[in-house]
């Protein structure tokens, strides 16, 4: 499985799959991103949303990629889903577990 942090990337795997008639299955999980709590905290980081990550596999049976993007605003998903909607609308999606996922990417 290829790695990418790279939102086009991951749109161009994608695409290039759809070009080549290539079917396949797209997994996505939205969860909390666990950082190390702080030792100590100040004003600056009380009331935060808490940190958020997307994580999406495209799998085929060809090949398969896996992204993960780092958010703390709604406003940052909402804009990541409207540039996925090629993909989202192409290829069978299913939401999973942090487990799944987990597994997935093992």
């Amino acid at each position: 499985m290829k790695y990418t942090a790279d939102l086009n990337e991951l749109k161009d795997f994608a695409m290039t799959m759809k070009a080549q008639n290539v079917k396949g299955k797209i997994y996505v999980n939205q969860a909390n991103h666990n950082l190390e709590e702080p030792i100590l905290s100040d004003e600056d980081t009380a009331g935060r949303q808490p940190l958020q990550m997307l994580r999406i596999v495209i799998q085929t049976d060809q090949q398969a990629i896996y992204y993960e993007y780092l958010f703390n605003e709604a406003i940052d998903l909402e804009e990541i889903n409207v540039q996925l909607e090629d993909i989202y609308s192409y290829f069978d999606k299913e939401i999973v577990s942090v487990e799944y996922m987990n597994d997935l990417v093992q």
